[in-house]
């Protein structure tokens, strides 16, 4: 009944018999104990410690109580204002004839406060596009310090916002976001229509968020262009200019996979970080707080679905597994990637016990490693690109962990003395030293913010050419006497990778058809990630495995609805095969960027064997248009495809040599 006569009752009287008119107790600091008023003179509280609700100030209170320089000193730096000018003129303060409000926005912005006016109707609620554009303005507005919002009272819409905000950084589901403001903040989030609100908004961006839509929350299969517009919708600034038309998950993996190839460290951007609020919401979020809510919500008319009250949340399952990574038995951290299998697997048979999937890291497996060498065994590799008479010995293995043992790095004796060199050895030498990637300059390319919490990156210990014999204490030893016996020093037999060599194996990972048992785990938990959890990509910056990383991405293009290249848009490429440009014109803006991304990616991987370049060719032209080379007209389709992706691949290597050697 309330919310149904403020649609008839004039506001004047509104404000005189809610809030008490002229006499406002929203605006009086006389009505309100010191810990309601968390800056002094105003009806405030922190609902984050980055985010602070309030009542509306005014030049009165503002000059009393000198809220600027409060401000500046809780280091808020935004103000978002939700008011309508006009709004209210019969609470409280008079209302400020240049602007419309009980204050003049300029007082904050003369101070180095950035101001930002969303009107949006008292008691009612915004489309939630507008929502999704507001809570991208304050994502980006928290880059420069802390936010206060506010509306008359700071309850209703405000809440809203933050409650959209909460779901949209954190992952909170509606209930929780709902629960959670109300308790920093008693009686925020007053209508039907605004709970209504924030769970239609987080419902709105369960399929914008979906990366992978056969994983959980699973949603729609998707084509490629109606990827890139969901995509839209969720990007904004540099992101949103950067891949306007190419998947992120494609940027990223491309950017890092050079990455690892040039052996560069992403750049880490000191911006705030979004808190963890796991723990406090767990705290603050009760079973029974929820029940109530539900109680509220149904009779309000809002239908409240049973939920299994014995499942944690997703954000809060994956919120832990990096943390408890750190719980294996000391010295055994080498065994992190069996006991993360036997978890996953112990977790598949115990679903009604999600906190054993908490270990599941994302480390790739030594198994994808040993899969990747024995299939490459099959290529022919001329001697070249590594220095001949050197050994992989396991110096700097043990050093990092003393426990570690032989059968990590798998060789045969005879590698140890064949001039041949080995490339289908491992990326153990992808990671190195630390003092060395301190002297390698930071990508320039992609930007991110500093992770929520210290991320271990994975380490891929390699094979050789035997993908049954392992390296034993003896076959050290043999290596050690070599080196004695040949006056050379042992540390000096370490292999080191050429950039060349470093490059040749990024592009073999790049082209491998990943499906060996134990990476599949891998880039499950990866996609479950994507999907689930905020700061995903953040902590995917800091994978450096490259088989995990183009796995990733090849089974992201694999899953989409339909193919990118359609058979209308193989026949018009094949039949403009003599001209590329003209060829890839007649594609779809974002079809052609996401080609051409993973075409400039192998492209600065530079001259490639021939066989490793068709391997890359074959995997890229398999992935865009579903076609097998088994398939019918697969052969022809392979050969024509190729003849043109190789005339584009050489003239974006080209680009890429000239711009590497200009000043």
């Amino acid at each position: 009944m309330g919310e149904t006569l403020r649609h008839v009752i004039p506001g004047h009287m509104q404000c005189s018999m809610a809030c008490g008119g002229r006499a406002c107790k929203y605006e009086n600091p006389s009505r309100w104990s010191d810990e309601e008023q968390a800056i002094k003179g105003l009806y405030s509280s922190w609902i984050t410690d980055n985010l602070l609700a309030m009542a509306r100030p005014s030049t009165e209170i503002i000059e009393k109580y000198d809220i600027i320089n409060q401000f500046l000193r809780y280091s808020l730096k935004t103000v978002i204002n939700l008011q309508r000018p006009g709004e209210h003129a019969s609470c409280g303060y008079p209302l400020e004839p240049a602007s419309g409000f009980t204050y003049r926005p300029e007082v904050f912005m003369e101070a180095g406060i950035y101001f930002y006016n969303f009107g949006w109707k008292d008691y009612g609620v915004a489309s939630l596009t507008t929502i999704l554009d507001m809570v991208k303005v304050m994502s980006f507005a928290m880059q420069e310090g802390k936010m206060a919002i506010h509306c008359h009272a700071g309850l209703g819409r405000t809440g809203v916002l933050l409650a959209c905000y909460l779901v949209f950084t954190s992952r909170m589901s509606a209930d929780q976001a709902i629960l959670f403001v109300r308790a920093k903040r008693p009686n925020s989030i007053q209508t039907r229509g605004q709970l209504l609100c924030v769970r239609e908004f987080a419902r709105f961006l369960v399929p914008l968020r979906s990366v992978f839509s056969s994983v959980e929350p699973k949603t729609h299969t998707v084509t490629l262009s109606q990827f890139l517009t969901r995509q839209r919708h969720l990007l904004h600034g540099y992101e949103a200019r950067q891949m306007k038309n190419v998947p992120k998950i494609v940027h990223l993996v491309c950017r890092l996979l050079l990455d690892i190839a040039e052996n560069r460290q992403t750049v880490e951007e000191e911006a705030p970080e979004i808190p963890d609020l796991t723990a406090e919401v767990e705290k603050t979020v009760s079973q029974q707080a929820l029940q109530q809510l539900g109680k509220e919500l149904r009779g309000k008319g809002i239908p409240v679905l049973l939920s299994r009250c014995s499942e944690p949340s997703a954000s809060i399952v994956l919120s832990q597994r990096h943390h408890l990574d750190d719980q294996l038995p000391s010295g055994h951290q080498e065994f992190k990637f069996l006991w993360q299998r036997q978890c996953l697997d112990h977790s598949i048979a115990n679903a009604n016990k999600p906190r054993l999937l908490l270990n599941c890291g994302l480390s790739a497996s030594d198994s994808a490693l040993h899969t990747l060498d024995s299939r490459w065994q099959q290529l022919a590799w001329p001697p070249m690109l590594l220095s001949t008479n050197r050994c992989i010995s396991q110096n700097r293995l043990a050093a990092e962990s003393p426990d570690l043992h032989s059968s990590r790095l798998a060789l045969t004796p005879e590698s140890c003395s064949s001039p041949k060199p080995d490339l289908t050895g491992s990326f153990t030498s992808l990671e190195e030293p630390k003092k060395e990637q301190e002297r390698t300059p930071r990508s320039p390319v992609f930007r991110r913010r500093v992770p929520l919490k210290e991320t271990k990156r994975s380490r891929s210990l390699g094979f050789s050419g035997s993908s049954t014999t392992t390296l034993s204490v003896w076959q050290t030893e043999e290596c050690r006497d070599e080196a004695q016996e040949s006056n050379v020093p042992f540390i000096m037999l370490q292999t080191e990778l050429t950039p060349e060599a470093r490059r040749v194996l990024v592009a073999k990972a790049l082209a491998m058809d990943i499906d060996a048992e134990g990476l599949s785990d891998v880039i499950l938990a990866w996609q479950t990630e994507l999907n689930s959890r905020e700061g995903a990509w953040e902590r995917l910056c800091l994978e450096r495995d490259p088989l995990v990383l183009s796995a990733l991405m090849w089974s992201w293009l694999e899953q989409l609805k339909e193919p990118i290249l359609t058979e209308a848009d193989i026949e018009m490429l094949t039949g403009n095969s003599h001209s590329p440009q003209n060829a890839l014109n007649t594609m779809d803006k974002g079809h052609r960027q996401t080609l051409l991304c993973i075409l400039d990616c192998a492209a600065h991987l530079m001259k490639l064997p021939e066989e490793v370049e068709t391997a890359v060719l074959n995997h890229t032209i398999k992935a865009f248009t579903g076609v097998t080379t088994d398939s019918e007209n697969g052969q022809m389709i392979y050969k024509a495809l190729q003849e043109l992706l190789i005339l584009v691949l050489d003239d974006l290597r080209r680009k890429a040599v000239e711009a590497m050697e200009s000043p």
